[in-house]
């Protein structure tokens, strides 16, 4: 991401720059969310069957398996976050001077307002592809466009409120966007997606944090109320901190309850592990920018921590 743009020697300087723009990276969240709701969906309902090989086109066919509903469901939360980050640039553009000056819209590759269409058209098709599945998807699909509009754009603008801030990211990507992959699927009053969207929910409002500290200085000066801009680095690290354990000890008691296979034990711990090792970085490197990727290696971490969860709940239930 921050390797200048011209070293795009494969594709046009533009093009490269609309690609940076959706932020790819950040993109394989929906993506694994969408798969792992969905599949998750057939196979707690009992509706997968087992997949056979043919020698002849399409190759890969699955007995019973609503295809075409998954894909659709799976690109519309893909674009829903890509117009997501493209929206966000547009309306973060004079602090992107400050903290992200690569970006295409500070670096004047790419105008706000080609920026502005591009994410109109991303919100369109996305919704567009949800009307087409089902009620509750596109019910999902569009309360989550409304969350990432009120977070970026103003007067709301959440993204300056504080805590309120966190939690704006934390419940659309966390709980409503599983529940959405499962119901492309699965019924929506399944308590299933509802308690593992719980678990995510919580680790989001502490991780999303991370992004903040190496953006600090143009947060501070055009009133974004962060987190770390308002308690300062350490006592944001403090309050963060429980949020990043909590998750798992819940996890814990939902499998203790028998709400969650025997396996999800496994994971639990593995999962906790490796937060704690994160954490004891978090306090160390908070601030620390990642040479080549956006905001800090911590950050990184804790989101590759969410795409853990996220497989690990898949493969929990496949083995179960």
């Amino acid at each position: 991401m921050k390797d200048p743009i011209e070293k795009a020697d494969f594709a046009p300087k533009r093009f490269r720059a609309f690609i940076d723009l959706v932020r790819p990276f950040t993109l394989l969240a929906p993506l694994f969310g969408g798969l792992s709701g969905s599949f998750l969906g057939l196979i707690v309902e009992g509706k997968l069957s087992t997949p056979y090989l043919t020698i002849e086109p399409p190759f890969f066919i699955w007995g019973g398996l609503p295809f075409i509903e998954m894909l659709s469901g799976i690109v519309s939360l893909v674009l829903l976050n890509a117009a997501s980050n493209t929206l966000n640039q547009v309306y973060d553009r004079d602090i992107d001077k400050i903290n992200k000056s690569y970006r295409p819209i500070p670096a004047g590759i790419v105008s706000a307002k080609e920026g502005l269409w591009i994410a109109i058209l991303l919100y369109g098709f996305s919704l567009w592809r949800a009307a087409l599945i089902n009620r509750w998807f596109f019910g999902m699909v569009l309360v989550l466009v409304l969350f990432t509009i009120f977070y970026s754009v103003p007067p709301l603008r959440l993204k300056k409120r504080l805590w309120i801030a966190n939690l704006s990211i934390a419940i659309p990507r966390g709980i409503m966007g599983f529940v959405a992959a499962w119901v492309i699927t699965a019924d929506i009053y399944n308590p299933i997606p509802w308690l593992i969207g719980s678990i995510m929910c919580i680790f989001l409002i502490g991780s999303t944090t991370a992004k903040d500290f190496t953006d600090m200085i143009g947060d501070e000066r055009f009133g974004m109320r962060t987190l770390p801009v308002v308690y300062g680095k350490k006592k944001a690290i403090f309050l963060s901190i429980p949020f990043l354990i909590i998750p798992f000890l819940v996890l814990g008691i939902y499998w203790a309850m028998g709400l969650m296979p025997p396996g999800t034990i496994v994971m639990v711990i593995v999962l906790l592990v490796w937060s704690l090792m994160i954490i004891w970085m978090f306090t160390k490197e908070a601030d620390k920018e990642d040479e080549h990727f956006e905001n800090s290696a911590v950050w990184i971490h804790f989101y590759l921590i969410l795409l853990g969860m996220q497989i690990g709940f898949l493969l929990v239930y496949i083995f179960n």
